[in-house]
């Protein structure tokens, strides 16, 4: 990943747009005018940094629709969130197993190369499963296409930690894209408020 933390932001970008577009198309999740609206200004973000590129993102387009089919899953089978997390590892772990063991073959293993690297491989499993455990509670008690629109938020910390951390450059495609895309962050955030505000209300009108 080096040199392309900024790059590898684009397929995260991609990636809400396939929540947002499943939720929509598989789950009937209906969006309103500004959510419609939203989606197309973050679109024209991801379009923009695409074609600066002059390549299509296949890479991305594939990781965008495999992590959105995740989340379809996810919200679609009944079960706890834990239980599915463990299925999800066991069934994985073979796999995992036959590549360290690849690894070690070729000599390329790094996992006992120093102690500070193996805590931090030990810890890398941590910080990626409970973001997996919560990405699954929250696909069950929300709503497919909110998740996408959340999913922002983690391009964006790859972006800044692309820049500022790791001085990546930062072009005049990167800024309209990520214009277009925080604009439609807001125009989402406010129609949802505005929706929730209005189911509230009614709720309390039918009440009293």
């Amino acid at each position: 990943m080096d040199g392309k933390i900024v790059e590898a932001s684009l397929g995260q970008y991609i990636n809400p747009l396939t929540s947002v577009l499943l939720g929509a198309i598989v789950l009937k999740e209906r969006l309103s005018g500004a959510q419609i609206f939203a989606f197309i200004l973050a679109a024209i973000g991801v379009l923009t940094l695409s074609l600066h590129y002059g390549v299509v993102p296949w890479i991305s387009l594939s990781l965008a629709l495999t992590f959105g089919l995740y989340g379809l899953a996810k919200k679609k089978i009944k079960a706890d969130s834990t239980i599915g997390l463990t299925l999800e590892t066991m069934v994985i772990s073979p796999i995992s197993l036959a590549y360290i063991g690849y690894l070690t073959f070729q000599s390329h293993l790094q996992f006992f190369d120093s102690f500070s690297t193996s805590l931090l491989l030990i810890g890398s499993g941590m910080v990626t499963a409970l973001p997996l455990l919560l990405f699954t509670k929250s696909a069950k008690k929300g709503s497919l296409s909110m998740l996408g629109i959340l999913q922002y938020i983690s391009p964006t910390l790859s972006l800044l930690a692309g820049v500022i951390l790791y001085h990546e450059s930062l072009t005049k495609a990167h800024v309209i894209t990520f214009s277009f895309i925080w604009l439609a962050l807001i125009v989402y955030t406010f129609s949802s408020i505005a929706k929730w505000g209005n189911k509230k209300y009614t709720k309390n009108k039918m009440g009293a």
